[in-house]
């Protein structure tokens, strides 16, 4: 495990911007002295300012109630500030809470970005190995679409298949757990964590080489770092769903990955993440097209406290679904 304490420096390849009206009072980024820790109720139900997760709450609504803005003014909008982010393919999405940004940069780079003026608050810069481009796939390797927040912890996925947490307000490392050995089981995390009843949940993007251990969804206790639980989504010898891969060797199963940001029903203490097709080759080079190699090319419903699957959605042809239920949910 690496940690590396945050330095005070920006990037300058891809920029955040900053939009105005021109009217209304901005709303001053907290100090350390105010910081309010972020709480399970606060992810359901945010202040209107403020964006907690991926697509704002962990339904993946994406929509926000601010009205301020709207089609008569929208012309009106003229930029205030830009901040160079670092070398890198960039998809991310930033944070906003209480007047800071807390933008996911490409190679484990977190930003902390006052989102009145733009001034960098801290910046943390994780240590990734440099052989990881040897055993991942270039560009892509580098990328992060999200970032979450929890408590007084931010939290994300590294290039080299760890999960980590940073204090909030000074960008220090907090905690760090392995999920994988990039070297043995190939996979990539293009999407960082939610938050689900406390727990961290991310998938990865889990490349052939990997095999089937690299196809996992996985949990941590989001204070400590802790693994709660772990769900591989290539079904083993003697699981449900082994028959599904027809006489495929456990072995040679791959390329099941979750690699999109899951969300999360607290109501029914579910998460929902979709799953890849395989690869390299097409299931019909695998176990036959009459076979659904579960579970992919689905969508799952994971139990958020055990990752037990409650339920699937798997495409058995061009125009249609099944859904299985394997539990109550």
């Amino acid at each position: 495990m690496r940690s590396t304490c945050p330095v005070w420096r920006s990037g300058s390849v891809i920029g955040t911007v900053a939009l105005v009206l021109g009217t209304g009072a901005p709303v001053d980024a907290q100090s350390a002295r105010d910081f309010v820790p972020v709480t399970d109720a606060m992810l359901q139900a945010p202040a209107p300012e403020d964006w907690l997760t991926w697509r704002r709450t962990t339904d993946g609504w994406g929509y926000s109630p601010l009205d301020q803005i709207d089609r008569d003014n929208v012309g009106d909008l003229r930029m205030v500030w830009t901040r160079g982010l670092t070398e890198g393919f960039q998809s991310g999405t930033p944070l906003a809470y209480r007047g800071v940004l807390y933008m996911p940069n490409p190679n484990d780079v977190i930003q902390a970005i006052d989102a009145v003026t733009g001034d960098l608050v801290w910046e943390h810069r994780r240590d990734v190995p440099d052989d990881v481009g040897e055993y991942l796939l270039g560009a892509l390797t580098t990328n992060n679409r999200n970032i979450a927040i929890y408590d007084r912890l931010i939290i994300d996925t590294s290039v080299d298949t760890h999960v980590f947490a940073l204090d909030a307000e000074t960008g220090e490392m907090v905690w760090e757990t392995q999920v994988l050995d990039f070297r043995e089981n190939a996979a990539m995390q293009g999407a960082g964590p939610i938050i689900a009843g406390g727990k961290a949940v991310s998938g990865r993007s889990c490349l052939p080489r990997g095999g089937p251990e690299a196809c996992v969804v996985v949990a941590h206790d989001a204070l400590t770092g802790a693994e709660v639980w772990r769900r591989r989504l290539i079904p083993g010898p003697g699981e449900p769903g082994d028959e599904s891969w027809g006489s495929v060797p456990f072995e040679e199963r791959s390329h099941v990955g979750a690699w999109m940001v899951p969300s999360y029903d607290p109501a029914l203490d579910l998460i929902y993440i979709g799953t890849s097709v395989t690869s390299p080759a097409p299931k019909f080079f695998l176990g036959g097209v009459d076979l659904e190699h579960l579970y992919h090319n689905s969508t799952l419903a994971l139990d958020a406290g055990t990752g037990e699957i409650r339920w699937y959605s798997v495409w058995i042809e061009s125009t249609a679904t099944k859904a299985v239920f394997l539990g109550a949910s």
